[in-house]
C-alpha cells in the first residue's frame, strides 16, 4: 500500500492542499473544458456515456494532481535535558597556584560532566560566547550576565542542569547586591535570574596559601605643573603587616625608596614627592620586590607618566632705563594672572657706587646681576631684554661669563627677546658676545647702526602664519590688521637675519644685503627660542585701535603670542609627537600623532617623518611616514610589552628638527586587582536558589545538581504528498487509455 501512494501513510494524517485555490479553479475548469469538447465529438448518445465512465474519472485525476494533496501529521521525540557548562573566562582564572594556572582543572571537569549527557558549554566574561575559552584573558567576568542570558536562550526547555566553573571573582553587579544584601541580612530570590535548570557553582581554586605582592594602582593625576610638587601615591597589596619595600626610579636609575608596613586588610601606601623642572612628558617606574612564589609577577612594577605644564609663565624683564615702551609692556605683564614678572629698571649701577656715594645716600635699588644670570636664570621661562645695555651694570671680570650663561640659558631651551632701543643690539654692543650666537639677526654693523625715519613695517609671507604675529583667523585679515597699525618711530640696524632664522616683519625700505632690513625675526637655538623686535615702539599698535573703539587688541594679542611661542612648550614646536594617551595597558591601541611645521609655523605637507619607537628591551618599530595636507602623520600601535616606551622623530625639508615624548604600557589588569578566589560569594548565591542550587568547594563535578525529570522534546513533521504517488499516475494512464481505446471502436470521430 505504502509504494502506491509514494511511502508510508502518516498517523493521525490530515489531508490538505499544497496549490492555491486559484489554481485549483483553473485547473478544475480547464478539466471541464476539456470533458466537454471531447464529448462533442462523439455521434452517438450510448458511446457518448461509455467514453464519460471512463474520461469523468481521468479528469478528475488530473485535477486532484494539480491541486497537490497532502497527507502530514505533527509528533514529537523526548530526549534527557541538556546540561548547560558556564566556564569563567576571566584573567584570574590563569593565576597560577603550585606552579600551574587555576584554570588547568577545567579541562578534566568538563569531560567528566560529559560522561553525564550532552553538554551546551559556553565561556562568560562580559558577556556569554559559545565554546570552551580559548585563552583565559578577559578584562572583566560577569556572572549575573551569564545567567540572564542562559535563562533567555533556554525559556520554556527545561534543563538537567547549569554548572558554573569560576574562581568566584565576578566584576558584575550581582556579586555587589548578593554580598550586600548578605550583609544586611535581605538575601531574595528576586535578587538572582531564574533558571530552567537547578545551578550547580563549581569552585576554581584555592583561596589559601596564595601570595601576590602588587602595586594595585599608581595615582598622579596625570599632569603636574612645573616647579610645582606633586605626590606620586602608590597603593600596595600583600599579607597583612608585611613589610615592604617600595622603589621610584627614573630611565633605570633609583630616585628613592620608602619601606611601608601593610595594614591588618594587607594594603598600604607609599607616597613619592617630585618638583618638576621641565615641560614635557617624563617617564617613572614604581616597583616592589618580586619572589619565586608570587602568583601575578605582573603586578610587582608599575610604569607611569606625567605631562608637565606651565601654571604660570615666569619672566624676568631686564630694562635699561624707563621708557613708555618699558612701561607698557611691564603693565601687561603684571595685570596677566598667567605670569610671574620680575621685573628690573632704573638700576643702581657699580659706577654709582665707585662715585664715593654711600649705599644709604642712593635711592636706586642694587641690581642684583651675578644672582639672576646664574643661579636664579633656570627658573625663568623667558627673558626680556629691553633697551638694556649690559656694560654699566655687568662686572667687566664677569661679563662674558655672565652674557655665556644667558646663551646657554637659550640653547638649553630656554626664551630670549631683545627689544630695540638707544642700548640694545649694535648699539648696546652686543656685537661679538656669546648672546650675539643665540640672536635671530646678525650684529657687527660698521657707521650708523640706528635709523630715525617714520615707517609702518611689512608683514612677510611667514608673519602672516606664525603664532607671534598672527593676528587674527586668516592671513588676510591678519595682514588688514597689520597694515592699519601706526608708523614706529625708527629701527636698530643689522646685518639681516641669521641662516634659518625667519623674518615676521621686515622695513618697507631699507635693506640688508639687498634683502629688506628685518624688523621682527625669530629663531630656533638649540632647544630654545630667540627673537629680535628691532623697534622700541610697539607701545604705539596699542593706540591704533583705541582710537576706534575697539581697545588694545593688537598690541595685547601680539605680546601674548611673542610669550606663548617664545616659552616653547613640546608641543608647539616644529615638529611635535603626541601620544593618544600618556598610559596604557598592554594590547590597548594607541596612537602617535607627528606635526610638521615649515619656518613659519604652517603646516608642512608632504613631509617625511622618520624615527623610531623604542620599547623597554630595546626592541624598536621604525617609524617612515608622510604628512598629509594638514602637517600631519599618525602611526597606530598596540604595544606588548610593559614600561615606559620612548618615541624619537625627525621631519621638516631637511630631516633636522627633532621631537621627543614618552609613554607608558602597564599589564596591570582590573581583573587581576584582586586574585583571591571568592568562594563565600558563591557559597551565598547557592543558598538563594535554595533547592535548586548548590556549591562544589572541592571542585568535584560528580556532585554537580541535576533535574533527571528534565526532558526535551524534539518535535517532528510526518508528510506524504499524493501527486507523486505511483499510483495515481498509473490510474490515470489506465483511464485515459481505456477511454482512447472505446472511442477507436465505438467509431468516434
Amino acid at each position: 500500500m505504502s509504494w502506491w501512494l509514494g511511502g508510508p501513510v502518516p498517523a493521525d494524517g490530515a489531508l490538505h492542499f499544497g496549490a492555491p485555490t486559484a489554481l485549483l479553479a483553473v485547473a478544475a475548469g480547464l478539466a471541464v473544458l476539456c470533458l466537454v469538447l471531447m464529448l462533442a465529438a462523439v455521434r452517438t448518445g450510448r458511446a457518448r456515456w461509455v467514453e464519460l465512465a471512463f474520461f469523468a474519472p481521468a479528469a478528475l485525476l488530473l485535477a486532484l494532481a494539480v491541486a497537490d494533496p497532502r497527507l502530514s501529521s505533527e509528533s514529537g521525540v523526548e530526549d534527557a535535558g541538556r546540561i548547560v557548562v558556564l566556564v569563567d573566562g576571566s584573567a584570574s582564572m590563569a593565576v597560577e597556584e603550585g606552579g600551574e594556572p587555576r584554570a588547568q582543572a577545567v579541562d578534566a571537569q568538563l569531560a567528566a560532566l560529559s560522561s553525564l549527557g550532552p553538554l551546551e558549554v559556553y565561556t562568560f566574561d562580559e558577556d556569554l560566547q559559545p565554546g570552551a575559552p580559548a585563552a583565559y584573558a578577559g578584562h572583566a567576568s560577569d556572572l549575573g550576565v551569564a545567567l540572564s542570558a542562559v535563562a533567555d536562550r533556554y525559556l520554556g526547555e527545561p534543563l538537567r542542569g547549569v554548572v558554573v566553573l569560576t574562581d568566584g571573582i565576578d566584576r558584575g553587579a550581582l556579586r555587589r547586591a548578593v554580598n550586600e544584601a548578605a550583609a544586611e541580612g535581605r538575601l531574595s530570590p528576586a535578587l538572582v535570574p531564574a533558571l530552567p535548570g537547578p545551578l550547580s557553582l563549581v569552585a576554581v581554586g584555592t583561596p589559601r596559601g596564595l601570595r601576590d605582592l602588587a602595586i594595585e594602582e599608581v595615582v598622579s593625576g596625570g599632569f603636574a605643573f612645573l616647579r610645582t610638587p606633586v605626590s606620586l601615591r602608590a597603593r600596595i597589596r600583600g599579607a597583612p603587616g608585611e613589610e615592604v619595600p617600595v622603589r621610584l626610579a627614573e630611565g633605570g636609575r633609583l630616585v628613592e625608596e620608602q619601606s611601608i608596613t601593610l595594614g591588618e586588610d594587607g594594603r598600604g601606601e607609599a607616597v613619592f614627592t617630585l618638583v618638576p623642572r621641565e615641560v614635557g612628558r617624563f617617564a617613572w617606574e614604581l616597583s616592589v620586590p618580586l619572589s619565586d612564589d608570587d602568583a601575578v609577577p605582573g603586578n610587582n612594577t608599575h610604569p607611569v607618566v606625567l605631562r608637565v605644564v606651565r601654571d604660570r609663565t615666569r619672566v624676568l624683564q631686564v630694562s635699561g632705563s624707563p621708557s613708555t615702551d618699558q612701561k607698557f609692556l611691564r603693565l601687561l605683564l603684571k595685570e596677566d594672572q598667567s605670569i610671574d614678572l620680575v621685573s628690573f629698571f632704573i638700576l643702581r649701577s657699580p659706577g654709582d657706587v665707585r662715585a664715593g656715594w654711600r649705599g644709604s645716600e642712593l635711592s636706586l635699588i642694587e641690581f642684583p646681576y651675578e644672582r639672576l644670570f646664574t643661579d636664579d636664570l633656570s627658573s625663568f621661562d623667558l627673558v626680556i631684554l629691553q633697551n638694556f645695555n649690559y656694560g654699566p651694570y655687568f662686572d667687566s671680570f664677569a661679563a662674558e661669563g655672565l652674557l655665556q650663561n644667558i646663551a646657554e640659558y637659550v640653547e638649553k631651551g630656554g626664551g630670549l627677546i631683545m627689544v630695540g632701543g638707544s642700548l640694545s643690539f649694535d648699539m648696546g654692543e652686543y656685537a661679538g658676545t656669546p648672546i650675539a650666537r643665540v640672536l635671530p639677526v646678525r650684529l657687527g654693523l660698521e657707521g650708523a647702526k640706528a635709523d630715525e625715519t617714520r615707517f609702518r613695517p611689512h608683514l612677510t609671507a611667514a608673519g602672516k602664519a606664525h603664532p607671534m604675529t598672527r593676528l587674527a583667523g586668516n592671513p588676510d585679515e591678519t595682514e588688514a590688521i597689520w597694515s592699519g597699525l601706526p608708523e614706529l618711530d625708527g629701527l636698530n640696524l643689522s646685518l639681516g637675519p641669521t641662516e634659518g632664522a625667519a623674518v615676521l616683519l621686515e622695513h618697507p625700505l631699507l635693506k640688508a644685503g639687498g634683502a629688506p632690513m628685518p624688523v621682527l625675526s625669530v629663531a630656533e637655538v638649540g632647544e630654545g627660542r630667540s627673537a629680535a623686535l628691532m623697534v622700541d615702539a610697539s607701545w604705539r599698535w596699542a593706540f591704533s585701535e583705541v582710537a576706534q573703539g575697539r581697545g588694545n587688541q593688537a598690541y595685547l594679542r601680539f605680546w601674548k603670542g611673542a610669550m606663548r611661542w617664545l616659552v616653547a612648550d613640546p608641543e608647539d614646536r616644529r615638529v611635535v609627537v603626541v601620544p593618544s594617551r600618556e598610559n596604557a595597558l598592554v594590547g590597548e591601541e594607541l596612537r602617535l600623532t607627528i606635526r610638521v611645521r615649515d619656518a613659519s609655523y604652517g603646516p608642512q605637507a608632504e613631509a617625511r617623518v622618520e624615527g623610531r619607537v623604542v620599547a623597554p628591551s630595546g626592541a624598536e618599530l621604525p617609524i617612515d611616514l608622510l604628512t598629509n595636507a594638514a602637517g600631519e602623520a599618525t602611526l597606530t600601535l598596540r604595544p606588548t610589552e610593559q614600561g615606559a616606551h620612548r618615541v624619537e622623530v625627525r621631519g621638516g625639508p631637511l630631516a633636522a628638527e627633532r621631537a621627543e615624548t614618552v609613554f607608558a604600557v602597564s599589564a596591570r589588569d582590573p581583573e587581576l586587582s584582586e586574585i583571591t578566589p571568592d568562594h563565600a560569594y558563591l557559597r551565598t548565591l547557592a543558598a538563594i536558589y535554595g533547592e535548586r542550587g548548590r556549591f562544589v568547594e572541592d571542585g568535584s563535578v560528580s556532585d554537580v545538581l541535576l533535574d533527571e525529570g528534565a526532558v526535551r522534546r524534539s518535535p517532528q513533521r510526518a508528510e506524504l504528498r499524493l501527486a507523486k504517488a505511483p499510483g495515481l499516475g498509473l490510474a490515470f494512464g489506465l483511464l485515459f487509455g481505456l477511454g482512447l481505446l472505446l472511442r477507436r471502436r465505438l467509431g468516434a470521430a
